[in-house]
């Protein structure tokens, strides 16, 4: 379940007043805990889950931090309660994102913090979603897909001439001449932001602004004006009708990636916290639809399939019944975390409802997916919740469904959705991919905690 280096070596120094000891991950930034005694145990426990190793390494905490000062793939989380905690965090620099847990709160405080180059500080003792929300971000997993942009603009020369430039930093573009098409283009596929043109034939740029903004699951895209309009009063009513930003066509090209680069990392932090369930961190039901019904019509053009598999918890309920519902949550928030860590980093988890999950796999078949759900599956039923004073263990039910199957995403649903009712009829702790629907039975219309 958590896999120790050395575990002698892991219990000895975990009774020191403070070690660095260094979390890895095949798929995910290293996290060195800087720590000892209670904040190491605390830690392992939002770890473990994860699939990180812990190594305990040599020498004077911080050190190993600083070799690896620079690195895109590591960060710094450290016991704010130990005397020389904001000395390490400045030694180490800017560069090396830092989480420091303290309880403490107060302006000043903050401010030495912020004089001593932490990135962030969380409360103690350590809420789990906010640690792998803040693990996240700052080790770039919120970031690290490139840009997708959609440029609209009626010259197909200027916005050709645009789209080789942002494509040239990395960025993904797609380009629309044709302004009128704006909603079945934003409907068909995702983008991070919304390049516009202020003036063109037949409509304008605040028009389109103001089109999009009428449907609710477009709202919070953000819309950025590039113009050589000067008129500040122009400039404003198309920020006041629906634009974020306004930035001119003379302005220096890298200024200009720059821009769009900071605009597209602050949207995907605010959309994460707008679009993710607050208990798991996970994308909550709303958006994890929206994102199949995107990869629908990504495949139905491309001629790729993928699959959705449907978790759910066995008797989940009796869990909140004998230990109380903050058990019941943290059974969820450690389901969530090994879900995240068993699949790819491509793929999509997300909390469907109650204790039922859903999984996104990308570019792949049911068949091709079923090992690594049955191993997870194997997997979870390994982990031993602590229900205080008793132990225990649980198992999933999994149904899994292909796109290649199914018209439409809420056939593939129905037909995941079916699996999972096949497999916890059957005896429940299984995996069961779709078959057709006349050899399935029909799923129930109950739902919840009292469903099978």
């Amino acid at each position: 379940m958590f896999q120790i280096s050395d575990p002698v070596e892991i219990s000895r120094a975990s009774k020191s007043a403070q070690v660095e000891t260094v979390f890895s991950s095949p798929s995910r930034p290293s996290v060195h805990v800087i720590g000892g005694g209670k904040f190491l145990d605390d830690v392992a426990q939002v770890m473990t889950p994860l699939n990180y190793s812990a190594t305990t390494v040599e020498g004077r905490p911080g050190q190993a931090a600083a070799v690896a000062n620079g690195d895109d793939d590591a960060l710094v989380l450290i016991d704010g309660s130990i005397p020389d905690a904001l000395a390490i965090c400045e030694d180490l620099g800017e560069a090396l994102p830092k989480i420091l847990v303290s309880p403490e709160t107060s302006f000043a405080y903050r401010a030495k913090c912020a004089r001593s180059h932490v990135s962030t500080i969380i409360a103690n003792p350590i809420e789990q979603a906010e640690l792998v929300h803040w693990l996240e971000h700052l080790g770039g997993q919120l970031s690290e897909q490139p840009a997708s942009i959609l440029l609209v603009d009626d010259d197909p020369i200027a916005s050709a001439v645009y789209a080789e430039m942002l494509r040239a930093n990395g960025m993904i573009v797609s380009i629309l001449n044709d302004p009128l098409k704006i909603i079945p283009t934003i409907n068909g596929s995702f983008f991070d932001i919304i390049i516009m043109d202020l003036q063109m034939p037949n409509t304008d740029g605040i028009e389109i602004a103001k089109i999009i903004r009428q449907h609710q699951s477009h709202l919070s895209i953000p819309i950025v004006f590039l113009s050589s309009e000067e008129d500040k009063t122009i400039q404003m009513r198309a920020r006041q009708f629906g634009g974020d930003d306004f930035i001119s066509k003379r302005a220096d090209l890298d200024a200009l990636v720059m821009l769009i680069n900071l605009r597209v990392e602050r949207a995907r932090v605010l959309r994460s916290l707008i679009e993710r369930d607050g208990l798991t961190g996970l994308l909550n039901h709303r958006r994890f639809n929206e994102r199949v019904g995107h990869e629908m019509a990504r495949v139905k053009r491309t001629g790729m399939q993928f699959c959705v598999a449907m978790i759910d918890v066995d008797h989940f309920k009796k869990v909140n019944d004998t230990w109380g519902h903050p058990v019941g949550d943290q059974v969820l928030s450690i389901l969530a975390r090994t879900l995240v860590g068993w699949v790819r980093k491509t793929d999509v988890v997300g909390r469907y409802g109650g204790e039922e999950f859903a999984v996104l796999l990308l570019d792949t078949a049911p068949e091709a997916v079923f090992d690594v759900l049955e191993k997870f599956r194997k997997h979870f039923a390994e982990i031993v919740f602590d229900g205080r004073p008793e132990q225990f263990s649980l198992t999933v039910s999994i149904g899994v469904a292909g796109s290649n199957a199914c018209e439409n995403t809420a056939e593939l649903f129905a037909e995941a959705d079916r699996a999972l009712y096949l497999a916890k009829n059957n005896g429940r702790n299984q995996v069961v991919l779709a078959h057709p629907a006349e050899d399935l039975p029909a799923s129930p219309d109950a739902g919840g905690e009292d469903q099978p």
